[in-house]
């Protein structure tokens, strides 16, 4: 996500019209040179007219936060949920202080579901209504405005889903750290309107109050853990949180590999006929993971992406000086095409499914608005295999792919700000026809009621396991399958 942990400027930063102007044109240079959705998902000249507006209204001196929430409709335009606008170093950090809540909705209403403030009285259940007089409502879909991250195009269900699971850190990001709030809400069962308020906490403290009034709620479940949840229907959990790798130095990724083996044999050795795999808040990582997921249920070899491409100055981000390989890596690996950028050699590498390893039952997955990236990957290579039943709400990734693959962040000369820019354009190695919706779109939508705030309840596991024992199967698992390989066609993306 783009908002990091940061801490305030002790003195106040004043960004002038010329230093505010070098940022702007320095960013949307940098953005025209290496990204390659430009004008994708946004129209180029409308690209064009917004830069225009934004930088003919610099005029006057701003503070930094001013600053940042001026820039900021230049990077959301995009609707790339990769592109992250980032605070300069040093923004918020350790004495920063963060809402002491952690909010959850239901239809339109919102309520807290954990509080590490010092007024216990405000207990699981409550309706949070403002929040220093302004809805929750109102600031909830300003936080979605500000920040794409996590959702591509005009995808809600990634924006929503992140701005709520850290609004303590959007809130913090987008209007500063403050000591304290004040809160209006109703109590649980109560209609009378109340008002207090509350002091904001530190990151440590955050952490330290969570884990000592919560500590039986939180997930500590590792990647990649297997847990049988219902011996009479055979059904066992699979937890897939990210496919980031295990171990920092581990080039091949033999450690999440390994990982992985040891989690279908388990499946394998105790019959498991239903795996529902939980993919929600996965928020990507690396392509060779997915592709080594998917190996233990594609009916056949398969490609993950039909298509890789990056513009010409890209080149210049991957070949490096302190690294004399480097340019015989690249050119090994890209070549140039007519129009002066470049595209992979290598992007229809195909994987082949392992056959007395697979799992051949039916196959479930748990997904969310921050189901991203590499996870949007797994759970569309799937649905274009006809496999699955896909249940919570619409990944935050198109199907059709997305921008990433290597990534540079450029920092803003004057103010410092930071941006990360994808330098690759990744092409799904599916078929259009295939498609649910612009993302992969759920079978079954799932949401949370006011009970499941209460009790805290895994809602969308308790309904994947009612469909579960109903015998309910949108697409049959590899078992009842013609296991002749089904073929990838290239998606060509709408515009």
């Amino acid at each position: 996500m783009s908002i990091g942990l940061h801490q305030p400027l002790t003195v106040a930063q004043t960004i002038t019209p010329v230093e505010a102007r070098q940022d702007l044109g320095f960013l949307k240079r940098k953005l025209d040179l290496l990204h390659p959705g430009m004008g994708f998902y946004t129209p180029q000249f409308r690209m064009e007219q917004l830069y225009d507006s934004l930088y003919n209204r610099l005029t006057a001196p701003m503070d930094y936060l001013a600053f940042f929430h001026h820039v900021s409709p230049l990077v959301t335009a995009l609707k790339d949920g990769h592109t992250n606008l980032n605070h300069r170093k040093n923004f918020i950090g350790r004495s920063t202080r963060f809402i002491p809540f952690f909010i959850r909705p239901v239809g339109d209403e919102y309520f807290i579901s954990h509080n590490v403030s010092a007024d216990t009285s405000l207990k699981r259940g409550a309706e949070l209504l403002t929040i220093n007089n302004r809805p929750v409502a109102d600031l909830h879909r300003e936080l979605m405005e500000y920040d794409h991250s996590g959702s591509d195009g005009d995808n809600l269900t990634g924006r929503r889903q992140w701005s709520l699971v850290q609004f303590a850190d959007y809130y913090a990001a987008w209007f500063g750290s403050a000591d304290s709030i004040s809160i209006t809400y109703r109590s649980t069962a109560d209609t009378l309107i109340r008002q207090t308020r509350v002091r904001c906490s530190t990151l440590n403290s955050f952490r330290a109050t969570l884990h000592k009034r919560y500590q039986y709620e939180l997930d500590t479940r590792p990647n990649l853990s297997v847990r049988v949840v219902d011996s009479l229907t055979r059904t066992a959990v699979l937890r897939v949180s990210s496919f980031m790798g295990v171990k920092k130095m581990d080039p091949f990724q033999w450690a999440f590999n390994r990982r992985l083996k040891q989690s279908f044999r388990a499946i394998k050795r105790q019959n498991i006929q239903n795996l529902v795999v939980d993919m929600q808040g996965n928020g990507g990582g690396i392509v060779m993971n997915s592709a080594r997921l998917l190996r233990y249920w594609m009916p056949g070899s398969f490609s993950v992406m039909e298509h890789e491409e990056m513009k010409s100055a890209a080149r210049a981000e991957l070949v490096t000086r302190w690294n004399p390989l480097s340019a015989l890596n690249f050119s090994m690996r890209y070549r140039s095409t007519r129009s002066g950028g470049f595209v992979s050699r290598s992007a229809r590498h195909r994987y082949r499914p392992y056959h007395r390893k697979a799992f051949t039952g039916n196959l479930y997955f748990m997904m969310n608005g921050a189901s991203f990236s590499a996870a949007t990957s797994v759970l569309a290579k799937t649905l274009d295999a006809g496999m699955g039943t896909f249940v919570g709400e619409a990944s935050g990734s198109a199907y059709w792919g997305d921008f990433a693959g290597h990534f540079k962040t450029v920092t803003l000369p004057n103010s410092r700000m930071q941006v990360r820019i994808p330098l690759k354009k990744l092409i799904h190695s599916v078929g259009a026809d295939r498609a649910n919706g612009f993302t992969v779109e759920p079978d079954f939508t799932v949401t949370r009621t006011y009970d499941d705030v209460l009790t805290n309840r895994d809602y969308v596991l308790a309904y994947t396991l009612r469909l579960i024992r109903e015998g309910i199967v949108i697409r049959p698992g590899l078992s009842s399958l013609d296991k002749q390989p089904v073929r990838s066609r290239p998606l060509q993306a709408s515009r």
